[in-house]
């Protein structure tokens, strides 16, 4: 879900501008191994930005990709944190992190956040979900997301009052 954001237009054709001014200079400036030494210290710059920069979130999705949905949340808390301190480089992720994604970092760690918190179990994940949409009102997967915790919350009271237990509805935001 969080890994496979959807990508932008202007995000991906910035990248592949970027890369190729990058590679032609290279190409230009040594003649003999310069697409090499491009392709090199792009894949570098690549991945020391996503290191220092993106860290938290980077390690977020790795333990969300392995199911460790109680150790992403911090990952997730932090990447929130750190993109809320600095905007600028979440409004200029296309060109300094060379990232086509069209959904900010802030905003995948939001969903990344509710989406953990569901896995769980957890309320909370619902508070995430909204708080998601209160500052990216366009964003369809926090809306799908509340959608389908609203259903499986009447699903729940459903069942609940078929066994005889008390019935606890949650209305939809």
């Amino acid at each position: 879900m969080i890994g496979s954001s959807r990508l932008s237009g202007l995000g991906l054709t910035v990248v592949a501008l970027l890369c190729t001014l990058a590679l032609g200079l290279c190409v230009m400036t040594w003649p003999g191994g310069g697409l090499q030494a491009g392709v090199t210290g792009l894949l570098l710059f690549v991945l020391f930005s996503r290191l220092v920069l993106t860290g938290d979130h980077q390690l977020g999705l790795w333990y969300l990709a392995q199911h460790e949905y109680e150790l992403a949340i911090p990952r997730f808390e932090a990447s929130f944190e750190t993109f809320t301190r600095r905007r600028w480089l979440d409004v200029l992720r296309h060109p300094l992190l060379l990232s086509p994604a069209a959904y900010r970092y802030r905003e995948m760690a939001l969903l990344g956040l509710g989406h953990c918190h569901a896995q769980l179990g957890d309320p909370q994940a619902r508070d995430w979900y909204e708080r998601c949409l209160a500052d990216y009102p366009r964003n369809t997967l926090a809306k799908a997301a509340l959608v389908l915790l609203h259903s499986g919350s009447v699903l729940a009271a459903r069942a609940a009052d078929d066994a005889g237990a008390p019935v606890v509805t949650t209305s939809p935001s």
